[in-house]
């Protein structure tokens, strides 16, 4: 849409609903310097619904469960889903529908409008990932298709991990649920055959958790090996030859490793899982097989020195990746760990700043961090630097997709693919 106020206002008047939900994706686009908070556009489309009916609006998505006071304030908006809404939204459109009060009611966020107080209600998880089935007849699969690259695909919800500043577990809750194998593999087959969608992504926090499950899903897709292809989110730790081998035979052609950092001292200050001999053999093990692979950085972090940003770059080196996307500074959300140490310390002086874009840069790194990490990418074809526009990503990103390029954009990165890429060589 050219105007998408304009748009939906127009919808909103055609379709008279009794209730409107707004999914509020993103906060804003996590990258430094370059931020942009999304908060204005989303008023926009908050007055575009008001100015075109008198309905109820309900926010919900991922941005507003990391903080559901600030928007139902900032976009005064009486109710919001927090969490999954496959549940919670029906049961707040029944308690609605009833002129009853929706406070209480699980996984739902109520602002009382007289005192603007704020009462959330805790989410109440669902019990398996395949509790509700996602109806996708409502939207329109195939132009979501064309015109962001691939089509998406989740096999479970939450995140066990403790990275300080991931927000998954906020999001989707601290344990890990599942779906059937199965059933992931009929949904694939069903968007292929309906729609044509031969590319997917795998938005799961990460694909190879828990231990053994990825490799079910694998086998459940490899019938369909050959017709699909497919992308996702890896930890360099629980990762081996055989495990990659299966992905290749169920149609993955690139995947994503969550590094970070290329220090053991950086990693553990971040809390993950893994350590620099995991992300070595993991990128070894590509290598061995030409299968393209990114590695995603985060520069800045707690007790980083130049000597860990040193360390990181040299083992980027040393592994070759396909393509290093690199970003300066920990974008720092409510309620993650990262900022509760830095509420405690006094870092931070109130939650309310974290609402608008707020990174942290270790103190030792503060001053030049993004001029040594521009250096590096500068230094190398392979890099991409959200919010530094090195390269002129959104840019020759753009063209790319214009030319028809499906999945992954990052696996055209080097000037030498990406020049036949824009030739239409690929």
């Amino acid at each position: 849409s050219e105007d998408p106020p304009a748009d939906v206002r127009v919808a909103v008047a055609a379709h008279r609903p009794e209730a409107i939900g707004i999914s509020l994706r993103n906060v804003d686009n996590c990258a430094y310097p370059d931020t942009v908070s999304y908060l204005p556009h989303y008023r926009a489309v908050v007055q575009a619904c008001r100015t075109a009916s008198e309905a109820p609006i309900v926010l919900g998505g991922s941005a507003f469960t990391t903080m559901p006071a600030h928007y139902l304030a900032a976009l005064d908006v009486p109710y919001g889903v927090v969490g999954e809404g496959e549940a919670a939204f029906p049961a707040l459109l029944a308690r609605l529908a009833a002129r009853a009060s929706a406070c209480g009611l699980a996984g739902i966020a109520v602002r009382d409008a007289a005192t603007a107080a704020v009462e959330v209600a805790p989410t109440a998880w669902l019990p398996a990932a395949d509790a509700v089935r996602a109806d996708r007849h409502w939207i329109d699969n195939r132009r979501y298709f064309e015109q962001g690259g691939m089509g998406n695909l989740q096999t479970k919800r939450g995140c066990h991990y403790k990275c300080t500043f991931c927000a998954y577990p906020v999001i989707e809750g601290r344990g890990m649920r599942t779906r059937d194998p199965e059933g992931i593999a009929a949904e694939v087959a069903a968007l292929l055959d309906a729609h044509g969608i031969d590319q997917f992504f795998v938005v799961d926090s990460v694909f190879n958790a828990p231990r053994g499950y990825a490799e079910r899903v694998c086998a459940a897709l490899r019938p369909l090996g050959q017709r699909v292809r497919w992308s996702c989110f890896v930890t360099p730790g629980n990762f081996n030859a055989a495990l990659l081998d299966a992905m290749i035979a169920a149609g993955c052609q690139s995947i994503d490793f969550g590094t970070d950092a290329g220090s053991d001292r950086t990693l553990r200050a971040f809390r993950k899982s893994f350590n620099v001999d995991d992300i070595r053999a993991a990128s070894a093990i590509c290598r061995a097989r030409g299968f393209p692979f990114c590695h995603s950085l985060v520069f800045g972090g707690e007790g980083e020195s130049w000597e860990t940003v040193a360390e990181t770059i040299a083992l980027m080196d040393e592994c070759r990746p396909t393509a290093v996307t690199a970003m300066c500074g920990v974008r720092v959300y409510p309620e993650t760990p990262i900022a509760l140490a830095l509420l405690t310390r006094g870092e931070v002086p109130g939650v309310e700043v974290l609402y608008e874009p707020w990174f942290y840069v270790a103190p030792a790194v503060r001053e030049g961090l993004a001029e040594r990490v521009r250096a590096a990418a500068r230094a190398r074809g392979n890099w991409l630097l959200p919010g530094m526009k090195v390269n002129d990503e959104e840019r020759l990103f753009a063209r790319l997709r214009g030319r028809g390029l499906k999945g992954d954009l990052w696996r055209y990165v080097s000037r030498l693919r990406l020049g036949r890429a824009l030739a239409g060589a690929e």
